[in-house]
């Protein structure tokens, strides 16, 4: 197993400076999450955020840059990078949808209930934004 450190370093730094983007503020804290996973990919996604807890990360066997987490008992999930830029995003899961910033000119983004229908289509710079269509509250932020 080999582990790039250079991408959680240049974030720690980024984090432990209080940097911030011109799309990023001061709302719900912006530590991104940094669950126990087992890293079985080479190269390694940039983030781990998105993986469940006590999962298997494994480079996609036929797509260079989509990574998979496989849990025994619940479905894989997929990782298809950061185009969209969701890591930025992030910190507003668990957050009221309206708490979201307004969206760039040229940005992509797909507001959906997580029961709710969607197509299948895979746009890896659209943001999926998923939320709990009773209370509003996002439950996840991804690339696809």
């Amino acid at each position: 197993m080999r582990v790039t450190i250079l991408p959680i370093a240049i974030i720690a730094a980024f984090v432990l400076a209080g940097c911030t983007s011109a799309h990023q503020d001061a709302r719900p804290g912006a530590a991104l999450a940094q669950p126990d996973v087992v890293m079985d990919a080479d190269p390694p996604p940039p983030f781990t955020y998105w993986a469940p807890e006590g999962s298997m990360i494994r480079n996609h066997p036929r797509i260079a840059g989509v990574w998979i987490a496989e849990t025994e008992g619940i479905p894989d999930k997929y990782y298809f990078g950061d185009q969209c830029r969701a890591s930025e995003f992030q910190r507003y899961v668990g957050h009221d949808l309206d708490m979201l910033p307004e969206k760039s000119g040229d940005a992509v983004r797909r507001l959906a209930c997580s029961t709710c229908s969607v197509t299948s289509d895979l746009g890896w710079a659209r943001m999926n934004i998923f939320y709990d269509e009773e209370t509003r509250i996002i439950e996840t932020i991804s690339c696809g």
